[in-house]
């Protein structure tokens, strides 16, 4: 059996944050899709969970952290502490539309950053009571138990995880070519998947699940933690292109086996 390892006062006090808001988002939870949504803007949703989960994480970072930043994704307990100190990113409910239809497949996420240098993440799946967490050199783990990332499925045996975006989400190319793309990984992998939670979807890579995530038009809140996780689990994570992810959020995580062939096909 895979020994676990214990995890370092600040990713433990992380992943306690994650879980007691996890407690909050499942007590609000209907299977039958039953919350009241609000549109923040066209198809970005956002629900009383949403606030009440990011207040309640932000209190509990604030408490053990005071001198540290916090910027959430609703803005629920912001706290700015000048350029120079640690910032916690916090998204609450990473898919929200999944949350609000009762679709049972949202993660709580947690990043942490100095300056541009994401440090240590945490994300958490409050329905299956699964806890992605890494911290900057030591490595990445679910439940405890340490995640390398497979090498030995080409694109023919891949499971590539990819968003289906809503309108002006393709930011960082031509939309009609994303289109195309979506296309020939259709014809050309074992098979796709949309998720609807890309923090999850992009920490599956690190698991193994995907051999592969691309989205465009993320914000950090969405991928920062899970980005750190895939890194630490030996994966390759940049924008579409191979280089580093672009402030349009085009984000491409994937095993060294993949993710030659998708940049080929980004670049083209």
């Amino acid at each position: 059996m895979p020994q676990t390892v214990a995890p370092s006062p600040l990713i433990a006090t992380m992943v306690a944050a994650a879980r007691l808001g996890g407690d909050i988002a499942r007590r609000h939870f209907s299977a039958c899709g039953q919350a009241k949504v609000d549109e923040k803007a066209a198809r970005d949703y956002v629900t009383a969970a949403d606030v009440a989960v990011e207040a309640a994480i932000a209190a509990a970072l604030a408490e053990a952290y005071p001198d540290w930043s916090i910027n959430g994704e609703e803005k629920a307990g912001d706290r700015d502490h000048g350029p120079d100190a640690p910032r916690f990113l916090i998204d609450p409910i990473d898919g929200t539309t999944n949350f609000a239809w009762g679709i049972p497949f949202f993660g709580v996420v947690i990043a942490l950053l100095r300056g541009d240098r994401i440090d240590a993440g945490v994300v958490y799946d409050p329905m299956r009571d699964e806890l992605f967490h890494a911290e900057r050199g030591h490595g990445a783990f679910l439940d405890g138990v340490r995640l390398r990332v497979r090498d030995d499925r080409d694109i023919d045996h891949a499971v590539i995880g990819a968003s289906l975006p809503i309108p002006g989400q393709v930011k960082s190319m031509n939309v009609a070519r994303y289109r195309e793309i979506l296309m020939e990984v259709m014809d050309h992998a074992a098979t796709m998947r949309r998720m609807g939670s890309a923090a999850l979807s992009i920490a599956y890579v690190a698991a193994s699940r995907h051999d592969a995530f691309f989205e465009d038009g993320l914000s950090p809140h969405d991928y920062a933690a899970s980005v750190l996780i895939v890194e630490e689990a030996g994966g390759l994570v940049g924008g579409f292109d191979g280089g580093a992810i672009p402030k349009t959020g085009a984000v491409l995580a994937a095993t060294p086996a993949v993710h030659p062939w998708l940049v080929e096909r980004f670049r083209g």
